[in-house]
């Protein structure tokens, strides 16, 4: 057994599908937080957790003020998300053709990072068709 290997991940962290894809109103305020206390993300929504060939697959994510940065990936990619103001990144990929093999399910993960490396994660199942 690798120790790098890991299951599933904490169902306390794992978002569902509709609570992502509803775009809150009000949007959420960034909360206040010194540089050296744990981030947060307190809101993550995406347009769509099932891409096609040809979408704009966007995201707009609220964290405390302390995040640094904020990674989108899973296991085939990863990118970072980005930054326009404290507590608050955006994504708009432009999804143009996808070779068959990377066509499936996967769990995004999504990880807030303060300057020093603490982190806070979240998890999505999305499927690219």
């Amino acid at each position: 057994m690798l120790a790098g290997c890991s299951g599933a991940p904490p169902a306390a962290q794992t978002l569902s599908a509709r609570d992502i894809t509803r775009l809150p109103r009000p949007w959420p305020t960034a909360q206040a937080a010194a540089n050296d206390a744990p981030p947060r993300i307190l809101v993550v929504y995406v347009n769509e957790t099932t891409i096609s060939n040809g979408d704009h697959w966007r995201g707009r994510i609220a964290t405390s003020t302390n995040v640094a940065s904020l990674e989108i990936r899973t296991e085939s990619f990863s990118f970072t998300a980005q930054r326009s103001a404290f507590g608050e990144f955006t994504f708009d990929v432009h999804v143009l053709d996808l070779p068959p093999q990377y066509r499936r399910g996967y769990t995004l993960q999504i990880i807030a990072r303060n300057a020093g490396g603490a982190r806070d994660e979240r998890y999505v199942p999305i499927r690219f068709l």
